[in-house]
């Protein structure tokens, strides 16, 4: 099942992109309106983790989706990005996004599709393995809630892996 939720933090950082980026002027200059949108579905296309998708959303559907397109980032499947990793996944979607114009000013839009297996802005950029993360950085940044062993005949309370992950950050000098 695909449950998908809006994420304000990635309509946040797709603005700043939008807004600086040369590369997304269409976008900027247009009236095209995009979701931003979290799955919890592991989505694989051809044995490979996909990690996000650009949509264009259909006439038949704008009932439902008041958008020109949505952004879907697979949560499951990118864990353990930095936040750099994050932007640079968000700018690849953004460069799906096709505006054109018509000879009388109408915007029309399409999805774009990759210039080779990905967008040459992008491995240019950042090379062609910018999207993997080691398992290291996982472990790290995704340790789940550890209980603390009953100390005097009473449980401890949850301790937050993000204290936990912020302490090892400050120890390595991050």
């Amino acid at each position: 099942m695909d449950n998908r939720v809006i994420r304000e933090e990635y309509a946040q950082i797709a603005h700043e992109l939008i807004q600086t980026e040369d590369c997304l002027a269409d976008i900027r200059a247009s009236e095209a309106t995009i979701v931003y949108l979290g799955s919890d579905y592991e989505k694989t296309t051809k044995g490979k983790k996909v990690c996000a998708e650009c949509e264009k959303i259909s006439d038949k559907y704008k009932w439902g989706i008041p958008a020109d397109f949505t952004i879907t980032v697979f949560e499951k499947n990118v864990v353990g990005f930095t936040d750099d990793q994050m932007k640079i996944l968000l700018l690849h979607e953004l460069l799906h996004v096709g505006i054109a114009w018509d000879h009388n000013g109408k915007e029309m839009y399409d999805v774009r599709p990759h210039d080779y297996e990905d967008f040459k802005i992008i491995t240019d950029r950042y090379g062609t393995e910018w999207a993997e993360v080691k398992e290291r950085d996982i472990e790290i940044q995704y340790k789940p809630l550890v209980v603390e062993e009953v100390k005097n005949g009473k449980r401890t309370e949850f301790k937050e892996a993000k204290q936990e992950r912020s302490t090892r950050a400050r120890s390595k000098g991050r």
